[in-house]
């Protein structure tokens, strides 16, 4: 295979749609431009759509999204006589732009980034920014024809298109909704009744549990287009020690600098459902959430502007953070055996939260080579807490926090193996491998004693380690750059102004299955390693003459690991005492 996306796709760039309509009695077109960030879009992508009933149709009406649409229609329009009228009228001749396909339900927002949709999908758009301009509006299932449309109450008749016909409503409650048509087939007025359906009777749908929110809204703006913005994000780990909490805080900030504007955190475990988080920008745009992260696997995190009426929202990068442990740890040692405190009924969990997880990220391509770019950054993760037998504490935390461990009586002390210490994968390692027959594989993986022996031991003539963690400092970005070709191993660790720090060139000795280039990042458990813009590519084609320095990438799209942080929170247990690893290249 050519590529493969381990982590999930990411569009960094809005989508745009632009719209025009004509006021009635207007004189001239107005062009409407809307923006939608990809978080967004993606956030409700990944949202269930089941309909067992007819009443579920009303989950997919999303009103909180569309406010910025309907002020700036309300506002041009002005309050002026039968404004509900004309409001609804021009909601109606902006959905009646998009296009007519057959498609699955979907909500609103996926209608107007893919400007495509079907009767139902278009009423519950209409029906979303008709709700958020303050009207009252249901949906109208006419089953006999497998139609929807909706219906908007007004406290007269609406005037329709013709006026030799009279508007059609239909009452709920004593309240008259007059019919309004989504499809594109005319401009459809509300009260116009489209011929298929002059004999047909709605089944009503109240809109009053409505489908969930995500927090963030378009950015919309008639005239002139919108303005650009932009959204940093930072990570880092409290010091906090808590056997109930792990907070890790991600901040950053907006480009305007704009006070009092709502960001959205976006979290997702599985790449497909996510959840949220908002929070507002201080005086200077700066913004901080505080993530309460007690489970453990692996999590997609971006943060998300949603703009205003002069800019567009905005995307930060993806943050991919790796948790191999779902609470804190306190470990006990003497000279002859080790324990930690947990839950006796769950003993074969709570060793295997202490060793952690080994595997984080493999991918395979095919090819006559491989080239991995990226940047990598350690910082600390917190404290990491040893007791001896006599109690006494080996680093510095909370006795207060300490005595919410030990006085928990769902607690009992658990006995670990004697080789616990090497048995545990604390050292995370990015490993590219030629694996001969033009395969080549990358893996980040967390490796434990026994794996780097075996590495260094019985595998010297196969693999090329180079022992970053005893140069790197926290905090500081270093760019990684290495290449396994047919003839040769190369890599370049460079620091954060560009200089070489280390720099190796090897003969790929064909003869020796399994090559290996591994960069060991750190032997510390209370570290935590990320990635940016970590990418990989496979090599297709070499030159004729069989230089090295042009090999030629294949044109196809980049292999993307959308990867910008992987925070690999192997602090799984206490460090028993620390292990330094050779700074050679080879071992």
């Amino acid at each position: 295979m050519l590529s493969y996306a381990v982590i999930p796709f990411a569009v960094s760039q809005n989508f745009h749609q632009q719209y025009s309509f004509q006021f009635k009695y207007g004189i001239q077109d107005q062009e409407f431009h809307v923006s939608v960030p990809a978080s967004l879009y993606d956030y409700y992508k990944s949202l269930d759509r089941t309909v067992k009933k007819d009443s579920d149709y009303a989950n997919f009406v999303t009103p909180e999204l569309f406010i910025s649409m309907a002020d700036q229609i309300r506002t041009y329009l002005g309050n002026k006589t039968r404004s509900d009228e004309n409001f609804a009228n021009a909601v109606l001749t902006i959905v009646h732009q998009i296009e007519y396909g057959v498609n699955e339900t979907k909500y609103p927002i996926e209608t107007i980034v893919e400007n495509a949709g079907k009767c139902d999908t278009m009423s519950f758009l209409a029906a979303s920014i008709m709700k958020a301009g303050g009207l009252d509006v249901v949906l109208l299932y006419f089953k006999g024809v497998h139609h929807m449309n909706i219906g908007v109450h007004l406290p007269y008749e609406p005037y329709g298109t013709w006026w030799w016909q009279q508007s059609v409503g239909y009452e709920l409650e004593g309240k008259k909704y007059w019919i309004a048509e989504c499809t594109p087939a005319m401009d459809w007025k509300v009260g116009d009744v489209p011929p298929l359906l002059v004999n047909e009777i709605p089944s009503i749908i109240p809109l009053k549990e409505l489908g969930e929110s995500s927090g963030a809204q378009v950015s919309s703006k008639i005239g002139l287009p919108l303005n650009s913005s932009s959204i940093s994000i930072n990570l880092s780990s409290s010091s906090n020690f808590s056997s109930s909490s792990r907070l890790i805080k991600i901040s950053g900030s907006i480009t305007p600098a704009n006070h009092n504007e709502t960001i959205v955190l976006y979290l997702s475990q599985n790449g497909i459902s996510y959840e949220t988080i908002t929070t507002k920008t201080d005086i200077n745009g700066n913004y901080s959430i505080s993530w309460n992260s007690t489970r453990k696997g692996t999590f997609y995190i971006r943060t998300s502007y949603w703009g205003n009426s002069y800019y567009a929202g905005a995307d930060s990068e993806i943050i991919a953070i790796f948790l191999g442990t779902s609470k804190s740890i306190i470990q006990f040692e003497s000279p002859t055996y080790y324990y930690l405190y947990g839950l006796p009924g769950a003993s074969s969990f709570e060793l295997e939260n202490r060793k952690g997880l080994e595997d984080f990220l493999k991918v395979q391509l095919n090819g006559t080579g491989v080239v991995m770019t990226g940047e990598v950054m350690i910082f600390s993760s917190g404290q990491v807490i040893t007791i001896q037998k006599n109690y006494e504490s080996t680093g510095n935390f909370d006795m207060n926090n300490l005595g919410e461990i030990l006085n928990n009586k769902r607690f009992s002390p658990l006995r670990l193996p004697n080789d616990i210490e090497k048995i545990t994968n604390d050292q995370f390692a990015i490993i590219l491998g030629d694996y001969s027959n033009n395969t080549y594989a990358l893996n980040l993986k967390g490796l434990d004693d026994y794996d780097l022996s075996l590495e260094g031991e019985y595998n010297k003539s196969s693999s090329i380690i180079i022992n970053a963690s005893s140069f790197m400092r926290e905090e500081i970005w270093y760019r990684i750059e290495a290449k396994i070709s047919e003839e040769k191993i190369t890599a370049i660790i460079t620091d954060e102004y560009g200089y070489p720090i280390e720099f190796i060139e090897e003969i790929n000795n064909k003869e020796s299955n399994n090559q290996k280039l591994m960069f060991l990042l750190t032997n510390n458990l209370s570290q935590i390693v990320a990635f940016k813009d970590l990418n990989i590519e496979p090599i297709l084609e070499t030159p004729e003459d069989g230089s090295d320095q042009d090999i030629v990438i294949s044109k196809i799209p980049t292999f993307y690991i959308l990867l910008a942080f992987i925070i690999v929170s192997l602090s799984l247990g206490a460090l028993f005492r620390k292990r330094k690893i050779n700074r050679k290249i080879l071992l």
